[in-house]
């Protein structure tokens, strides 16, 4: 998939249904490089994409009334330049789209001079909280998104790549509580964390790739105990009760000298 960095930089932020915020890099967020995780600039999005939804009324409290709420089923990530602690990064999103009930929410992110570090897409589905599966939008859902939506600053490719070559395992986790969001499953930047500690090489943790297409399968409750997998830039997250891939994901790295 081809970058336009030029198209994103100049993309307008959307009058009707843009929203933009800042975040300042905390010392939590970094590692022994001294710049920002991935998965801090995820929350950073996963947050923005809360605030977003509130301007149209479609937020986890204007739903949750009627059992069904926003998940997120994947996302793919661009990063640029990873920076560092106490810097300032701005977050703008906005709804990019709607194919086959799957809505799709796009990000751009800033430094502080207001050059583009970042892209992402993102891809939402409507979920029963009750039933915990998929669940059909009510009409009020669709009225709601904007029309027209914001332009969509990448293209991701509609099947999310994965291998089929077997995965070796790496290590074994079990779901706490403390992983666990307001949905009561393990958060998916959480999921992240996971696949991220063993991407690099010889399964040591990368945490600053170039590009990460991450899909969200099904849902990891608590005491569940999952397996990590990777293999040439794959990896899963898999349970160990059924084999059952509740992530995939694939991982491009970054040079290394770039974070230097």
């Amino acid at each position: 998939m081809t970058i336009d960095w030029n198209h994103i930089a100049n993309a307008p932020l959307p009058a009707n249904c843009g929203w933009r915020g800042t975040y300042r890099v905390r010392y939590s967020e970094i590692d022994d490089n001294g710049k920002v995780m991935l998965p801090a600039l995820a929350d950073y999005m996963q947050d923005a994409a809360g605030w977003g939804a509130r301007i149209l009324k479609l937020a986890y409290d204007d739903t949750v009334d009627q059992g069904i709420a926003w998940v997120l089923a994947r996302m793919v990530i661009h990063i640029r330049d990873y920076p560092g602690n106490g810097e300032d990064i701005t977050v703008e999103t906005w709804p990019s789209g709607v194919s086959r009930r799957v809505a799709t929410r796009d990000f751009r992110l800033t430094n502080a001079k207001g050059d583009v570090i970042g892209v992402a897409q993102s891809f939402w589905v409507m979920f029963d909280l009750r039933e915990r599966r998929a669940a059909q939008w009510p009409d009020w859902i669709s009225d709601r998104l904007p029309n027209p939506p914001g332009p969509k600053l990448i293209n991701a490719p509609l099947r999310a790549p994965f291998t089929t070559d077997p995965l070796s395992p790496c290590d074994t986790i079990k779901a706490r509580p403390s992983d666990l969001d307001l949905y009561g499953h393990v958060n998916n930047v959480r999921l992240m964390q996971w696949v991220l500690g063993i991407a690099g090489q010889n399964n040591r943790p990368d945490f600053h790739p170039e590009s990460l297409d991450i899909q969200f399968r099904t849902e990891c409750r608590v005491h569940e105990r999952v397996e990590i997998r990777h293999c040439d830039g794959f990896a899963a997250i898999t349970r160990d009760e059924d084999g059952t891939d509740l992530v995939r994901a694939q991982i491009t790295p970054r040079n290394r000298i770039a974070l230097a």
